[in-house]
């Protein structure tokens, strides 16, 4: 007589491990603003800006001078909020802007007059550009998203600049003063989603997430 127990199938002892899919501990990491690829690009960013970072530094300091400084001041607000909205538009992720930011701050700790002051300075301009999309939880990587960070940008720096006034100039001359920096930053988050179009183009900064 055959026995029984040779044509049951054989069953996993309940004790016997189990595999289990681990999934890397890197591959959330590889789709932040400090994966490598991105990394890479928001350094080479922030290298480039100092193109335009370096000769503003320099004139930054007497914008305190004179209302009509503040008024030239204001009114040169676009060349700043590109270097610091263009790691926004190019890589999308939260906290570019942020990282961009401190490595153009460490850079500018030695190539600026304001030496470690370029550190904190940088990061608050950085600021001035990823709260806004935080507020918005970064599910809006669009154009006017990033219009609404240039004039968020524009309104607070040239708040700032008012506030160095050494001469009350009165509230009619302050608003044109704030008017004049948000138009020309939202201006300059024109330009910045220009930049990265044609960067796109290029290959640079192509999110294939959709």
């Amino acid at each position: 007589m055959m026995d029984s127990s040779a044509q049951s199938p054989t069953t996993p002892s309940s004790g016997a491990k189990q595999r289990t899919v681990r999934s890397s501990s890197r591959k959330g990491l590889a789709d932040s603003a400090l994966g490598t690829r991105n990394l890479m690009i928001l350094a080479a960013l922030a290298v480039v800006s100092q193109i335009v970072l370096l000769p503003l530094n320099y004139l930054a300091p007497t914008a305190g001078a004179a209302p009509g400084a503040v008024y030239v001041a204001c009114s040169i607000l676009f060349l700043w909020v590109i270097p610091f909205l263009l790691p926004a538009t190019v890589v999308r992720r939260p906290g570019a802007v942020l990282v961009a930011s401190f490595i153009m701050g460490v850079i500018g700790v030695f190539t600026t007059p304001v030496g470690p002051a370029a550190l904190p300075g940088n990061l608050l301009g950085g600021a001035f550009i990823e709260v806004p999309l935080a507020l918005m939880l970064y599910r809006k990587w669009t154009w006017w998203a990033y219009l609404v960070a240039a004039a968020v940008f524009g309104l607070f720096n040239s708040a700032m600049y008012v506030g160095l006034l050494k001469t009350a100039v009165g509230l009619p001359a302050s608003s044109a003063m704030i008017v004049i920096g948000v138009a020309s930053a939202v201006v300059g988050g024109g330009v910045a989603i220009l930049l990265t179009r044609l960067l796109n183009r290029a290959g640079v900064g192509i999110d294939h997430r959709g």
